[in-house]
């Protein structure tokens, strides 16, 4: 018998439904589903979105829900009606929450209770949707209410391989969001990296802590788990008791998260006190994992493998993976590309630089997404004949490994010299009591204007150490240059960040 051709998410769902009736797909809360039920209120959600709302292949469905078991249903029964997630991040203010929505142009929106509030703030200013779906409550069109829709006659939607798939709007951390565009062959594409640079197994319980609106979920995640017919865990929020709760009820052997978060898991001894036998794998992705933070681990739980990998939403999600023997060894790179993946480190005009040398991180044009919702030609601003611009500093060293300094837009110039921020971060983090810091560029004025810029470091102590601005200076005295030691310093208790781990500079200025 042959076996039938996957080209599309969906084949994926649609084998494990058939192969795996009776395994449970999802779990959250308490509630937990198989595929065969999964495929029964996937087919319900989907008959109404096509039905009763009248989404056609193609249109962009807006999910705007925060970790639920909802989300996995309204997730496939978009992919069902051949529609496209336009995934909204919840934690948005009302301005951006509108901006976001109203660029989607999708007349249809499914959100939660628990997300009304910031939904319904962002709505106030968006014209073109018509129709909302709540689920839990609220007001709009009750989720449950769809759940028992007739869909005797619904037919799943034919999709072709390269048909868009998920709108994924970037972090914003220097400006609007973007819709990056994802289509079916990149997200298959991406499916294989995952298996390859976590070692996902059919046998997998996978721990989604990272908001379902994050494209680690949206690429990685939920596409994978139906590849492989393997089960997913939502948390629905990251809070240390509920997640060491769900990895001994569900016995989760993969859980992949920012540092920020096994940094919190890290604290204290609970993690050792917990049954962690089924884990077997912590992956970690946004910034580096702190040295300390990598012992404190393999102490708690010397079973488990620990992975950095790198990827970015325009790249298809993961590129780079850190096997688990460097994770300490190599603690500040995100290790080494994927197989299929093409990347290099260049100069301004695009030619490779030698190794140890700082440059731009490319990737190949075949392993990035094929644009931006409705900006078309934005994607094409950091093309460079077959290469993408990521914006990123790094170099790669002799044995091959990546190391990301951060973006070209944390270059600050001091009076003519170029700081980058990441030399000045990677001192400072290397000072006793440090537990993470942050380096900007602000203007400078009065007596310094001249300068054009000044560095300004943001700096978190660890519990119970104290530091003054003098221990910064001079540890950046110690080992940088004049122009590179910063100029002002502050101290918070945390640092902002992204619902990717990333840290929002553009607060700290």
């Amino acid at each position: 018998m042959q076996s039938p051709e996957m080209t599309t998410t969906l084949d994926y769902f649609r084998t494990s439904v058939e192969r795996f009736p009776n395994k449970a797909c999802a779990l959250c809360e308490g509630r937990a589903w198989t595929y065969a039920e999964a495929d029964r209120l996937t087919r319900s959600v989907a008959a109404a979105l096509t039905g009763q709302f009248g989404v056609r292949p193609g249109e962009p469905v807006a999910v705007a829900m925060p970790n639920c078991i909802e989300y996995f249903i309204a997730y496939w029964a978009i992919v069902r009606a051949g529609a496209v997630v336009a995934a909204v991040n919840t934690r948005l203010g009302p301005d951006e929450m509108g901006y976001v929505m109203g660029d989607t142009g999708a007349r249809v929106i499914v959100t939660h209770e628990r997300a009304w509030d910031a939904v319904s703030a962002g709505l106030a200013g968006v014209d073109e949707v018509e129709h909302v779906i709540v689920a839990g409550g609220g007001e709009g069109v009750d989720f449950d209410e769809l759940l028992t829709e007739d869909a005797d006659d619904f037919e799943d939607a034919a999709i072709a391989p390269d048909a868009l798939a998920i709108i994924a709007y970037t972090s914003g951390t220097t400006g609007k969001p973007k819709g990056a565009t994802m289509r079916q062959c990149d997200l298959l594409f991406n499916v294989k990296n995952c298996l390859v640079a976590h070692s996902f197994r059919h046998e997998d319980v996978h721990m989604l802590a990272l908001p379902m609106f994050h494209c680690t979920a949206l690429y990685s995640l939920l596409p994978a788990s139906a590849y492989l017919g393997s089960t997913l865990a939502i948390a629905p929020r990251p809070d240390k008791a509920d997640l060491l709760d769900l990895i001994e009820s569900a016995q989760v052997t993969r859980f992949i998260g920012p540092p920020t978060l096994f940094a919190m898991l890290a604290m204290g001894d609970e993690l050792s006190e917990r049954d962690t036998t089924s884990l077997q794998l912590i992956a970690y992705a946004g910034s580096p994992m702190h040295p300390d933070t990598i012992r404190r681990l393999r102490e708690l739980v010397p079973h488990v493998a620990l992975r950095n990998f790198f990827g970015l939403t325009e790249t298809t999600s993961v590129t780079h993976v850190l096997p688990s023997p460097d994770a300490l060894s190599h603690a500040d790179s995100v290790g080494k590309p994927l197989p299929e993946v093409r990347s290099i480190v260049a100069d301004a005009e695009g030619k490779q630089v030698a190794v140890g040398e700082t440059g731009e991180l490319l990737f190949h044009r075949a392993n990035v997404i094929p644009g931006y919702w409705n900006q078309p030609g934005k994607l094409e601003e950091n093309v460079r004949g077959e290469w993408f611009g990521t914006g990123d500093l790094a170099h790669v060293d002799e044995d091959g490994y990546l190391y990301v300094h951060g973006r070209e837009k944390d270059v600050i110039i001091v009076g003519g010299e170029n700081v980058m921020a990441g030399e000045v971060e990677e001192v400072i983090g290397q000072l006793e009591g440090v537990r993470e810091c942050a380096v900007v560029g602000i203007d400078a004025t009065g007596i310094r204007a001249y300068l054009g810029e000044l560095v300004k470091a943001v700096v978190v102590c660890e519990e119970g150490k104290e530091l003054g601005e003098r221990d910064i200076k001079r540890q950046c005295t110690a080992h940088l240059a004049s122009y590179q030691v910063p100029m002002v310093v502050e101290f918070r208790d945390e640092l902002p960040r992204n619902p990717a781990g990333k840290v929002l500079k553009r607060e700290l200025k």
